[in-house]
């Protein structure tokens, strides 16, 4: 996967580069040509004056800052002194506390039943199961209501059921209901058991559905517990709609807000219902209600980790569980979650300990607990481990499909792609009918290729059951989207599917660099993967929903193996180019570790040969690690697989990206590739990372990690050197001196500035900021030639700065001269592949002056946004030096005349449409010719030939 957050904007806040000007009236002058002067801001001498330094990184630090780094500390809160605080207290954050007070006030008023059930209600949330089973069978034993007796023995059932007594439980709810015929939410209970061990089918369900509809049909269900009742009749029917409709009248009746056990009871099933729908948000703002009553309720925190699971917020997800522990150290569903983690993270024992330790020996047939024994004998290969798991949950419930289906998404969070096909395809055979397994099993072989078995399971799926969203969002895709909007092509062993719209005009540039990339990798890492499919979207959200089934990914480019899906490149939002290799690379990594090579490993290692294939698609991340390092919010070696999977923003997430980056950089260029490949191919045999460093590169994980920090500090301090303002060091008196140039300047005395920025040069303060900002006094005084040395020498402390080259091109630009801003352009290209203004404006200048850079520039934006006009009619141009058929050439320029021919049209796209025209001998550039004149920066070569062409 790649995600590629658009950090360009804030990492070039650091850069104090800053224009002193000595008034706010001049701004740089961004034109109407699309140029580059713009996207810097004040990095290029803009307006806005003088910067503080003691702000320099102020919005990286603070949101480094920010990172949240563990769960909260619960503080106890004081016991309860009396019995109503007492009651408040259990579902209100304390029933540690209640508990206490309770026990001791019992003993004195036995016949105190409300006060009983609370106190059992505590035990259960601290995890006394059994106390909270002597405190309901005492009261079942003491009551004489009968619905009393029959309510203790409801929660009695409930406690068996969370310890995986089926039998226990169902055989308690049948007492009950002998004490209380009538009573609908009992009813209900034993059609829900019922369901949940594959019965729901049998006369007895049938009969008992058909009275709990017919009692909410003639308004006999009024309350909270009888509308919970009828509603697992829905549930057990898989009438999802009207099940949470009458799930969210029972929360109405008893919301979440007063504290009832019974409201408690309505928010998890509906939070399970939302959950079971692929609707975690839904599901989440369920359970706030709680949590915003009880900010410690166990029950509800675990419930809110599966939640945070679903959405892959690994970390958030611990949190949730590791703050259910702290009221419930064995509350054991909070421990499956740590499990999933734990196991998503590579720390596979650790995963292990939390369920046999803490999980199945309260309850063996625990769902959640045994998907991670059969998933952790799936990666050992284990086939007998993964039947027993298997078996442990189907003899609970013949029919739960979910073991299935979740067990897939769990080993597709691992990689293990064919294998969780593999599980999908077992569960079809025993559940055919399942829609659980069938809309997984169609998702995953949409995964791997095979499109037609994958749409016939959805289509399958769909019948049982219509409110799956993923399930849902697929089928609309394709029949909404991609068989009207997007078409395919087959070369030799490749498919790529793109919108049909383009595909004749792009599908050759796209063969092209997707050949590229295969031929060197294959070469390097000596296996082919073929055949390959690539899918191009037009759209995030077609993309996301293709990829995982669901909206708002927030990646650009996924791999499963042979097949990778990705946004492509219409927006201007990436370089498809580096987004394809990088994912191709994927395959490579997955094919040879049999998917269990670690994420840090891939995605540093996908980083990695993407740079080595061009090295301007490396992530420009000096200024970030330093900023991270500065806050030590890096993390070390053997830490990077927490670095992606603990990540909870965008910049954390870039910070991991760039330092998985730099690992592999580092191992590839100290080890060599072949190394690299013996590491993947160890990881497929199960070893861990330290095993594998130890076996082929002679050295244990600590030794190895000791070596990339000490080369990973040098680095960094070789790409940022010299004087750097920090906010740690605010007495510096060389950001003293700094700021007082600053403010000197700002007030339009730039001689006595100009001084005091050479005297802190002199004075150990040489550096980026210094010179940069020397630079920009210079350019105001108008001496450009000094303020581009200047400029030059604060490039040369902060090697991946594109400030310096930006502000030498405005200068360049402001003095017309274009071969000084096209070798400034070139450079800004070395440095940033991922940005749209700089080729485009290259292009304009290399096309007008016959600059034979131009096809350098146009492969650029091609990687970016091929359908840009100005990329376009730049290709047209090309194309026709190449002599390619007439016909091409036509096509491109037809798109391109689509906007430029508008009167709204910017004047960049009228410029370089009129140069392209004149030169392929189109007669449209006769209207476009006047328009392209008016503009003030045309270079001459092409002022003359456009001349020809106006009235």
């Amino acid at each position: 996967m790649l995600i590629r957050p658009r950090t360009r904007h804030l990492l070039l806040l650091l850069a104090l580069a800053v224009g002193c000007k000595t008034d706010g009236t001049v701004s740089p002058d961004g034109g109407d040509e699309g140029g580059v002067v713009d996207e810097g801001g004040d990095a290029s001498g803009g307006e806005g004056g003088a910067i503080d330094p003691e702000a320099i990184a102020s919005e990286v630090g603070e949101a480094l800052e920010q990172e949240p780094t563990g769960p909260r500390e619960r503080e106890k809160p004081a016991d309860p002194q009396t019995r109503d605080a007492a009651l408040v207290a259990v579902a209100h954050g304390n029933p540690d506390g209640a508990i206490k007070f309770l026990v001791e006030h019992l003993e004195s008023n036995a016949n105190d039943h409300e006060a009983r059930f609370a106190l059992a209600r505590g035990q259960r949330l601290v995890g006394q199961l059994d106390e909270a089973d002597k405190t309901l069978s005492a009261l079942h034993k003491s009551a004489k209501d009968a619905k009393v007796k029959a309510e203790a023995l409801r929660r009695l059932a409930q406690l068996r059921f969370a310890r995986g007594d089926i039998k226990g439980a169902e055989q308690h709810i049948r007492d009950a209901r002998k004490l209380a015929p009538d009573e609908i939410l009992l009813a209900g209970e034993l059609v829900r058991l019922m369901f949940l061990t594959g019965r729901a089918q049998e006369r007895e369900a049938r009969e008992l559905i058909d009275q709990l509809y017919a009692s909410y049909s003639d308004g006999t269900a009024q309350s909270a517990e009888d509308l919970l009742g009828t509603a697992y009749a829905g549930l057990a029917e898989r009438a999802f709609k009207s099940s949470s409709r009458v799930l969210q009248e029972a929360e109405r009746a008893a919301p979440a807000s007063a504290g009832s056990e019974i409201g408690d009871e309505i928010s998890m099933e509906l939070t399970e219902l939302f959950l079971e729908k692929y609707k975690p948000g839904e599901a989440g703002e369920t359970l706030a209600q709680v949590l915003a009553r009880d900010p410690w309720n166990p029950e509800a925190l675990a419930k809110m980790g599966w939640v945070f699971l679903d959405q892959f917020k690994l970390a958030a997800a611990s949190r949730a569980a590791e703050e259910s522990l702290q009221v419930n150290p064995e509350n054991a569903d909070a421990h499956a979650v740590l499990a999933w983690v734990a196991l998503i993270e590579g720390h596979r024992e650790v995963a292990r300990a939390h369920i046999v330790d803490h999980v199945v020996n309260v309850n063996p047939s625990h769902h959640g607990g045994q998907i991670v024994l059969a998933a952790l004998a799936i990666f050992d290969r284990d086939t007998r481990g993964y039947a027993k798991a298997r078996d442990a949950v189907l003899a609970f419930n013949p029919r739960d499909g979910r073991f299935f289906s979740q067990l897939s998404d769990l080993l597709g969070y691992l990689h293990l792609y064919p294998e969780a096909d593999a599980v999908l395809v077992e569960g079809a055979k025993i559940l055919p009918k399942d829609p659980y397994v069938l809309g997984a099993l169609g998702l995953s072989k949409l995964r791997l290729g095979d499109e037609a078995a994958g749409r016939e399971a959805l289509d399958k799926a769909w019948k049982k059951d219509k409110y799956n969203a993923r399930t849902l969002n697929v089928r609309q895709l394709y029949s909404e989207r991609i068989e009207p909007h997007y078409a395919e092509r087959v070369e030799k062993d490749l498919t790529l599917r793109l919108p049909a719209e383009f595909q004749d005009m792009l599908a050759p540039g796209y063969v092209t660099a997707i050949t590229r990339a295969r031929e060197a990798l294959d070469k390097g890492y000596g296996i082919k993967i073929s055949p390959l499919r690539i899918e191009m979207y037009a759209d995030p959200d077609e993309f996301s929903i293709r990829t995982v089934g669901v909206p708002s990914l927030g990646a650009v480019g996924v791999c499963f193996g042979a097949v990778i899906t990705s946004i492509g490149p219409y927006s201007g939002t990436h370089n498809f180019n580096q987004v394809i290799w990088h994912e191709i690379a994927h395959s490579y990594a997955i094919e040879l570790s049999a998917g269990r090579v670690p994420r840090w490993f891939t995605e540093g290692l996908s980083e990695w040969e993407s740079e080595v294939a061009d090295p301007s698609w490396a992530r420009e991340s000096a200024e970030l690690l330093f900023e991270a390092r500065r806050h030590d919010k890096l993390r070390k070696l053997s830490e990077l697989e927490l670095a992606f999977l603990r990540a909870e923003s965008p910049l954390m997430m870039e910070v991991a990206y760039a330092t998985a980056a730099w690992a592999m950089r580092y191992l590839g260029e100290t080890y060599g590739r072949p190394k690299i490949v013996a590491l993947l191919k160890g990881y497929a045999t199960g070893k861990s990372t330290d095993e594998l460093f130890k076996q082929i590169l002679g050295k244990d994980l600590a030794t190895v990690e000791a070596d990339f920090s000490a080369w990973f500090d040098s680095e960094l301090d070789r790409k940022l050197s010299g004087f750097r303002p920090s906010q740690d060091k605010p007495d510096d008196p060389r950001t003293k001196a700094l700021m007082k140039a600053l403010e000197v300047a700002g007030a339009g005395e730039l001689d006595e500035a100009q001084k005091l920025l050479e005297d802190l040069i002199a004075a150990q303060g040489d550096g980026f900021h210094a010179r940069s900002t020397l630079a920009a006094v210079l350019d105001q005084k108008g001496d450009e030639k000094g303020a581009i040395k200047q400029y030059e020498k604060a490039a040369s402390f902060a090697l991946e700065s594109l400030a310096p080259f930006m502000a030498i091109a405005k200068i360049a630009r402001e003095q017309k001269d274009v071969a000084l801003e096209i070798d400034q352009l070139e450079k800004i290209l070395a440095i940033d592949a991922m940005s749209l203004e700089p080729p485009l404006r290259m292009i304009i200048l290399a096309a007008a002056t016959g600059d034979k850079r131009l096809e350098a520039a146009v492969d650029r934006a091609n990687a970016i946004a091929p359908l840009h006009p100005v990329a376009l009619a730049a290709s047209a141009l090309i194309a026709k030096r190449n002599k390619a058929k007439k016909q091409d050439i036509t096509a491109m320029l037809d798109e391109v005349m689509v906007t430029a021919l508008r009167p709204d049209a910017t004047l960049d796209v009228v410029v370089m449409a009129a140069i392209a025209a004149e030169e392929i001998g189109d007669p449209r550039v006769k209207d476009l010719a006047p328009r392209a004149l008016q503009s003030q920066e045309l270079p001459e070569p092409a002022r003359k030939k456009l001349k020809k062409h106006a009235p």
